[in-house]
């Protein structure tokens, strides 16, 4: 059967079915720019000291639905 005109390559086919549930998650989120506005919008704001980098990540975290685990480092 003929493939639909998705124009995603056999590669990128295989890469999907690889990826776990945080990577598919992450690689989903590089690729939206609502999210990528928001996160340099967030980075600028820390940058220009108006917020709090902790409480600014956090907020964005729950608005995003992010979560992370703590690694022992």
């Amino acid at each position: 059967m003929p493939r639909s005109s998705n124009k995603r390559t056999h590669g990128e086919d295989r890469a999907a079915e690889t990826l776990g549930r945080a990577e598919l998650a992450a690689e989903f989120l590089k690729r939206n720019r609502n999210y990528r506005s928001e996160h340099a919008h967030m980075e600028q704001r820390i940058a220009r000291g108006l917020v709090a980098r902790l409480a600014a990540e956090a907020a964005f975290a729950r608005r995003w639905g992010l979560s992370f685990r703590l690694c022992a480092g």
